[in-house]
């Protein structure tokens, strides 16, 4: 009979850095799982997930019905079904050749997501699972303060210095997860420095080019925020190929569980939330948009 491996979900927390809290919580959810019968099937859930190209909508379905036979919340169970899963990870990243130290630092992904959890809905989990295929696929890497998804480019044809990147071609997305780390030019650069080595081999000789689609580049918020801000800071790291006017989907990154309020009622604890809500309630727009960065190993060579 299968059980969950409470064992290595302790190792992945303590490396990892989850607060004391989660981990108590989430081994009393795995024995509450246990307790129910339902290991087995969360085991077999994981190996459909393994087998059908690490699908959340396909496994969603089971890890409801384990869920609530539990006792435990959706969002709690997606995070015990990730962590036992990350154990085959594990090996799957060694077998590629990636350390133990970069497989911890990219699986610390989890502790970032089961705070924002905590803080949004209440309880320690995830309610992003969809974001998670490409930690078991093999194709993301944190190296330094950033996170780096290796995908086909799917943007605009750009050219520029003698430069091209067409649809198809190999990028790496960059990805800013909320580890609370230095977010400043400094940091950004050193993690740079780390992909170009990282990705040497497979570079010969070339450029880094990674890619970055997100709500922390959309032209707009800078007349949001201060000209020394490291978002700003950061956006200056890209070439802005697209623009897009939208919702502010990510408006829980920055006003938490209040997010839906109306803009009035917003809170204003942070110079980042009295900004964007100063810029919400004049009818400023809001967006994301798509930047791209070329990486010789030591400078920014596309700006």
């Amino acid at each position: 009979m299968k059980t969950l491996d409470q064992a290595f979900m302790s190792l992945l927390m303590g490396k990892t850095g989850f607060p004391e809290e989660a981990r108590a919580a989430l081994l009393q959810s795995a024995q509450a799982v246990e307790d129910a019968g339902q290991a087995p099937a969360l085991c077999q859930a994981l190996d459909a997930f393994y087998g059908d190209g690490f699908s959340i909508e396909n496994a969603q379905p089971a890890v409801a019905e384990i869920s609530e036979k539990a006792g435990i919340s959706a969002y709690t169970g997606w995070m015990l079904f990730l962590m036992q899963g990350a154990k085959r990870a594990k090996g799957d990243y060694e077998a590629k050749g990636v350390g133990e130290e970069i497989f911890w630092a990219t699986f610390a992904d989890l502790r970032y997501k089961a705070i924002e959890c905590k803080e949004n809905h209440g309880v320690w989990g995830t309610f992003v699972a969809f974001w998670y295929p490409i930690f078991y696929s093999c194709d993301i890497v944190k190296l330094g303060r950033l996170e780096y998804e290796t995908r086909a480019y799917d943007g605009p044809a750009y050219e520029k210095g003698g430069f091209s990147l067409k649809p198809g071609d190999k990028v790496r997305s960059i990805h800013i997860p909320s580890s609370g780390e230095p977010f400043d030019r400094e940091a950004r650069l050193a993690s740079y420095k780390m992909a170009y080595d990282f990705f040497r081999e497979e570079l010969a000789g070339g450029p880094l080019v990674c890619v970055c689609h997100s709500w922390l580049l959309y032209p707009g918020y800078k007349a949001v925020l201060k000209p020394t801000s490291n978002i700003v800071s950061f956006m200056g790291d890209f070439d802005i190929v697209e623009a897009e006017d939208g919702n502010f989907c990510d408006a829980w990154r920055v006003f938490g569980p209040h997010h839906k309020d109306p803009a009035a009622q917003l809170p204003e604890d942070t110079s980042m939330r009295r900004a964007f809500k100063s810029h919400l309630l004049a009818g400023g727009k809001t967006g994301e948009a798509l930047g791209i960065l070329v990486f010789d190993g030591e400078k920014i060579v596309n700006l």
